[in-house]
């Protein structure tokens, strides 16, 4: 059994300041990558900025990060900070901006090479220039693991980097949580539950990585009486960025599987918000696993069957529009898709993959 987290990670109010003197360690120029609009919304920037200023650090902002970020995103992102020359780089915010940092990390250390590089891993490059990771919502975990995901536009999808780029430093301040929408809130935490459903019915995981599984997962009534809340506390809040960094910590040694993998192409073609496209599959993906790990997801989430959680998920995220078109091509394209039916620690054929669609939250549209 193998386990590496080599990600250093704080949790707590304050805590980009208090960690001024680690962030000190990484170099004298930084490259701060963030969204448009809710870092300077929650404070974050700002928290960064005075920290930076404070233990002398120069740095360069980015603050054009859209979400689900594009490959052609990352290299104009490159382009504006070459010059620069960052020691490091800091991604600020919800999980695009977080993976963003990543791969842009990743090309300044290898100046001279053109974007195939992001998903070329038989070539000599260098290492990415160190990352820390400062998130802003609760679910995609990214600040401590090593994936950047990115969407293809020539491909129509989404997809990881082969890269395993873990950030150096995470600091995760729950405070930052309390500007979010209860959309945000809603379709971030159905995103990690999505991480601890996926990683323990995975043909990777171990026992370790499902320890982290466990505990979240019998978290969620917790985290699903918070989101059903109006006003929330700061143990709230905290309670929330805890349960995401589990479940970064579970996938970060499984990957994600069937939910994940569906979910691209609600993201790319409809719009659907990237937790909630996961949402959309969970219950199914669970009804039609096999009977010990469907029996041991349900009672750790508290449920006596996978009908009870598919009406809280169509509580919290809707449901999803499709045509049948469209619904036809995705079942087709994901029955053909290797990898995340290898992810699966029972047998995903055609007619598995066509189940798990049929009893999710889609409705078919004519």
């Amino acid at each position: 059994m193998f386990y590496n987290i080599p990600t250093k990670l704080f949790c707590e109010s304050s805590c980009i300041a208090n960690h001024a003197a680690d962030i000190a360690c990484y170099g004298k120029k930084a490259c701060i990558v963030t969204g448009k609009n809710s870092s300077k919304q929650n404070n974050s920037l700002d928290d960064m900025v005075n920290a930076l200023t404070v233990i002398g650090t120069e740095y360069i902002i980015y603050d054009q990060i859209e979400e689900n970020p594009s490959v052609e995103l990352i290299m104009e992102a490159v382009s504006c900070v070459r010059e620069f020359e960052p020691d490091f780089v800091i991604g600020i915010g919800g999980g695009s901006p977080l993976d963003a940092s990543k791969s842009i990390a990743l090309m300044l250390a290898n100046p001279g090479r053109d974007k195939t590089l992001l998903f070329d891993i038989m070539s000599d490059y260098n290492a990415a220039l160190p990352v820390i990771a400062v998130p802003t919502t609760c679910g995609t975990g990214s600040e401590i693991t090593p994936y950047s995901i990115l969407t293809l536009h020539d491909k129509k999808t989404k997809s990881s980097i082969p890269h395993n780029i873990f950030p150096v430093l995470a600091l995760a301040d729950p405070t930052y949580l309390m500007s979010a929408s209860d959309n945000i809130l809603k379709y971030t935490a159905v995103d990690a539950l999505g991480h601890f459903i996926e990683s323990y019915i995975n043909s990777r995981a171990t026992v370790i990585s499902r320890m982290f599984c466990e505990k979240g997962m019998s978290m969620w009534k917790q985290v699903k009486n918070i989101l059903q809340k109006t006003e929330r506390t700061d143990e709230d809040y905290e309670t929330l960025l805890i349960a995401s960094s589990f479940a970064g910590m579970a996938i970060s040694h499984t990957g994600t599987s069937l939910p994940h993998g569906m979910s691209y192409s609600l993201t790319y073609d409809c719009g659907i918000p990237h937790g909630k496209a996961v949402g959309t599959f969970l219950a199914s993906y669970i009804a039609n696993s096999d009977a010990v790990n469907r029996h041991a997801v349900l009672t750790l989430l508290g449920y006596s069957d996978v009908f009870g959680l598919q009406k809280d998920l169509k509580a919290l995220l809707g449901t999803v529009e499709v045509s049948r078109q469209a619904y036809d091509s995705y079942v087709n394209e994901m029955s053909q898709n290797k990898r995340k039916l290898a992810s699966c620690p029972f047998a995903a054929d055609s007619d598995k993959v066509a189940a798990i669609y049929r009893e999710s939250l889609i409705e078919i549209k004519n």
